[in-house]
């Protein structure tokens, strides 16, 4: 054989070589393997047998392995070389587990080859300084443990080197014939690129289920690197479970668990593949990082696409977690929603019903947390409101619409509470019950007077507020009294 040859006349030389020629060797050997496997059903006896002993120098390699034996590491890498071919469905370490189960030295010459590899950067002549501070400023992010950093230093790096195929199949076969020696491996690794070497010839169930066994932050990052940047697509049942459990180990660490978040979950737009299986972690996580998560979240006036993954989120999330844990992420969403304001502190005005990601928490502490207030308080503190607004001087007719939009915080909880009866009937819909008064949008376009580049706005509001307590004929009077073009808020 090829293979043969070449560990009895190849020199000591590097990986890289090493591997080259034994590839050169597999195809010249076994070029065919590929093409015979997948016509299996239909090969007569006598070719079934001849395809049989040939993979018999494979499997007899393996049984045989000496560590002590000449030539044994050429040998182990020949054989691994080999086996890249024979387990072209993915089933031949599952085939010989029965084999190589308990076999001492096999396996730790699989931790030997897998070992035996390096991640070496080399930073070619000519490169500009910006790329050698930024390397350098991920390498330093990647030894102090700095995951947020660490992420952003990785957006510039697309495409990262991969072990070659002894290394994958040596990390395949512990997976299945000795977990807690891979485990072990993963445990030791101190970097980033290494951890991501580890993983990646692993299915991303099987790598998701390292880094949560593993102690190993550089193993959990890339592990949570790869989901986020590397492989965004849907989930199979198997892997979100995967997924939830390492997130799970995650949240219990309450000084990484915000850092873990800064990765994964400051824009959920980004990652709407991880929502299900966040919430199903949250949901059995603890009262600090139900409140770390609501942190995490940049919040936008527009909400968009960001509020569908976090309402995707926080829905399962309620179906799974208990009534306290409910109260408590309901609770500080709603916190969170009144301080932002929609951006005031930023002074960024509205010019139209807004929106954010949080709405499913605030709509779920209306309805399962905030004891409900008599309807008459909140009609007399909203007219109060738009009576102090109608009298303000405002720079513009855009601060004047700002002006009364900033007020609908307050008008959109009210009106949530209106429709708790609807929510509870409805189950919550697995959606924010949004009352349609908030999300028409009514016409203040009334007559203004300018004085010294201000402007008053003498059209009163106050006709949403009697359109929503008095219905649609009020509401159609005011209309007339203050020539508004429309009000869509009465429905």
């Amino acid at each position: 054989m090829s293979l043969e040859a070449v560990i009895r006349e190849m020199q000591p030389s590097a990986a890289d070589s090493m591997v080259e020629s034994l590839i050169e060797a597999v195809r010249s050997d076994l070029a065919d393997v590929p093409g015979l496997l997948a016509t299996l059903t239909t090969l007569d006896p006598a070719e079934l047998l001849r395809l049989a002993r040939r993979l018999g120098w494979t499997v007899q390699t393996f049984i045989d392995f000496d560590l002590h034996q000449q030539r044994s590491r050429l040998r182990i890498e020949a054989a691994l070389a080999s086996a890249a071919v024979w387990d072209d469905t993915g089933s031949f370490w599952e085939a010989m587990r029965l084999q190589l189960g308990g076999c001492r030295p096999v396996l730790t010459a699989f931790e030997i080859v897998v070992r035996s590899r390096a991640a070496d950067i080399h930073v070619p002549e000519g490169t500009p300084i910006w790329e050698r501070e930024h390397l350098q400023d991920l390498q330093e992010a990647d030894s102090e443990a700095d995951w947020e950093r660490l992420a952003e230093r990785a957006h510039a790096f697309p495409k990262l080197p991969r072990p070659d195929l002894c290394v994958a199949q040596a990390t395949r076969a512990l997976a299945l014939l000795d977990w807690p020696r891979l485990v072990h491996l993963a445990d030791e690794t101190k970097s980033w690129l290494l951890g991501h070497m580890l993983l990646s010839p692993l299915p991303l169930a099987d790598a998701f289920r390292l880094a949560t066994a593993s102690v190993s932050g550089h193993v959990r990052f890339a592990a949570l690197e790869r989901i986020v940047r590397r492989e965004k697509r849907r989930l199979s049942p198997e892997e979100e479970t995967a997924l939830k459990n390492l997130l799970l180990i995650l949240a219990k660490d309450e000084n990484d668990w915000p850092r873990w978040l800064a990765v994964c979950n400051r824009y959920p737009v980004r990652n709407p593949h991880m929502q299900a299986a966040l919430g199903r972690a949250l949901a059995r996580s603890g009262m600090r990082a139900l409140r770390d998560y609501v942190e995490s979240i940049s919040l936008h006036i527009s909400g968009g696409e960001g509020r569908e993954c976090v309402t995707r989120c926080l829905s399962v999330f309620r179906a799974c977690a208990g009534q306290s844990k409910r109260h408590t992420l309901w609770r500080e969403a709603f916190k969170r929603w009144q301080t932002w304001d929609f951006g005031r502190d930023e002074e960024q005005g509205l010019n139209t019903i807004a929106r954010s990601e949080l709405d499913y928490g605030v709509v779920g502490w209306l309805i399962e947390g905030e004891e409900q207030e008599p309807c008459l308080n909140l009609d007399q503190a909203f007219e109060q409101e738009l009576s102090e607004l109608d009298i303000q001087w405002h720079a513009s007719v855009s601060t004047a619409i700002s002006g009364f939009l900033d007020c609908c915080p307050d008008i959109k909880s009210w009106l949530m509470q209106g429709g708790n009866q609807h929510a509870m009937r409805t189950g919550f819909q697995d959606r924010p019950f949004m009352c349609r008064q908030l999300q028409a949008t009514c016409s203040i376009s009334g007559a203004t007077i300018g004085m010294a580049d201000k402007t008053r706005r003498t059209t009163p509001a106050r006709c949403c507020l009697n359109a929503w307590s008095g219905g649609r004929a009020q509401c159609a009077e005011h209309r007339r009294m203050h020539n508004f073009s429309s009000c869509d808020c009465c429905l």
